[in-house]
């Protein structure tokens, strides 16, 4: 329960016991439950889809879900996401990424990621019909999240001694990442159907090319490119939930 809850409290604005900061190994451990709690938060979205698509027109209603999407995860993955692209964009030696990486200020090639991504997912979420749109909802927070469990079981941290990507990576042991990715894949075949498990297939793909990446220019994952991760699987999932179903 207790590793559950951190990756409830890690991943969410949900706080439960404020008193629980765990240990790098038990925020390790905690991965096992990252396509656990991305469907139970894909299920919250799909409820108030619900919701906003009853009272409000399409393009309206994709805008709040989408702002409701971001806040409930404190935009914690988009800061990542902008992060990793300030970071990433140039070709400096690893040392000097990762300066960048840490860097609180954000820079024009962040803004600008964040842009084409919020612009991407607004697009999907607003053609999407229902009931697709709830799948949707439910298979990219479930496999965005296990993609960067297992993102960081396969590699290495790229900050050993500091950071949350030193924390979730020091384990070595596979099962929580395996565990993980099973919750989301189940959770995107019951949920979505078959554009669900094509989108395991395209988050398969995601997760390879960012793998070797990362591996690349950082040697190993950080906090911000698990962020990316995420942003960038749970895009990927409505981009192709989207082709295959509008």
């Amino acid at each position: 329960m207790r590793a559950f809850l951190l990756a409830l409290q890690l991943l969410t604005v949900v706080t439960v016991r404020s008193d629980i900061r765990g240990e790098p190994a038990e925020l390790a451990a905690s991965r096992g439950f990252y396509g656990l709690v991305g469907a139970l938060l894909g299920a919250v979205l799909a409820l108030w889809a619900w919701g906003l698509w009853a009272w409000l027109p399409p393009l309206v209603a994709a805008g709040l879900l989408l702002a409701t999407w971001e806040g409930l995860t404190r935009f914690l993955h988009a800061d990542g996401l902008a992060d990793s692209a300030d970071a990433l964009v140039y070709f400096s030696d690893r040392q000097q990424t990762l300066a960048i990486m840490k860097d609180t200020r954000l820079g024009s090639f962040g803004v600008a990621a964040m842009i084409t991504v919020y612009l991407v997912k607004f697009a999907a979420l607003a053609c999407l019909p229902w009931p697709a749109l709830a799948g949707a909802l439910v298979a990219a927070p479930a496999l965005g999240r296990a993609a960067a469990a297992m993102l960081s079981v396969l590699l290495p941290a790229a900050r050993v001694d500091q950071g949350l990507g030193a924390a979730v990576a020091q384990a070595t042991s596979p099962w929580p990442g395996i565990a993980a990715a099973a919750c989301a894949i189940a959770a995107a075949g019951l949920a979505a159907g078959v554009p669900g498990l094509w989108s395991v297939l395209a988050v398969v793909a995601l997760v390879t090319g960012l793998g070797a990446w990362f591996r690349r220019r950082l040697g190993g994952v950080t906090g911000d490119t698990l962020g990316a991760t995420i942003e960038l699987s749970e895009t990927v999932v409505l981009v192709v939930m989207a082709a295959l179903v509008c």
